[in-house]
């Protein structure tokens, strides 16, 4: 009798861990949150949707003296910023919206991507450059916030991680108190409506 009883519990307990193994598989997880997914083709395909996101600024926007000098590679023999006489567009997708708009300390919740568009100049449509900010999981690099930054090139089909990663860091790093890392310099007239709507809501 007891061995039955051992057996039963043995089987109970054989088919919760399974239960459990496969509620936390990769593969699952995949299922039930696809945005918070941050594989590489996970990821890649969300961020190639990014023209479907909420634009932040109506205009492009050049960036400032400050982020320009700040995002200088200062390892190169020459000081170059890739912010050089250049403008942005910037797009944030559905998770990181509110965050956005919010007008005083906003947190972005894992899972939101903020991709800018590099122009060479204010009127151009097709961009040359991209950069990329994906909120990560806790834990990911909470010295800089947990964020992820990427580049993808002007064909899109390249996304990496940037060779100067620290300079990327060490640029958004005074943004860490006021607004999670983010500059959101970019945000004009039409970002000032936007986040009263929001506010709103």
């Amino acid at each position: 009798m007891r061995n039955k009883i051992k057996l039963k519990i043995i089987v109970i307990a054989c088919f919760i861990v399974s239960i459990i193994a496969c509620h936390f598989s990769p593969e699952t997880q995949k299922s039930i949150s696809p945005a918070l997914s941050f594989d590489s083709t996970s990821l890649k395909a969300r961020i190639l949707q990014y023209k479907t996101w909420t634009l932040v600024n109506a205009e492009p926007v050049k960036m400032s003296a400050f982020m320009r000098a700040a995002c200088a590679d200062v390892r190169k023999p020459i000081i170059i910023s890739p912010h050089f006489d250049k403008y942005i567009r910037v797009y944030v997708n559905e998770l990181g919206r509110e965050a956005m708009f919010k007008e005083e300390n906003p947190k972005f919740p894992i899972g939101s991507i903020i991709v800018k568009e590099k122009l060479p100049a204010k009127d151009s449509e097709d961009p040359e450059f991209y950069t990329i900010m994906v909120k990560r999981e806790n834990g990911y690099d909470s010295v800089n916030g947990d964020w992820q930054y990427l580049t993808m090139d002007e064909t899109k089909s390249r996304i990496e991680e940037p060779e100067n990663i620290s300079s990327c860091q060490s640029c958004h790093a005074p943004y860490n108190d006021t607004s999670d890392y983010v500059s959101r310099e970019y945000l004009h007239l039409e970002g000032r409506r936007m986040q009263r709507e929001v506010k709103e809501k």
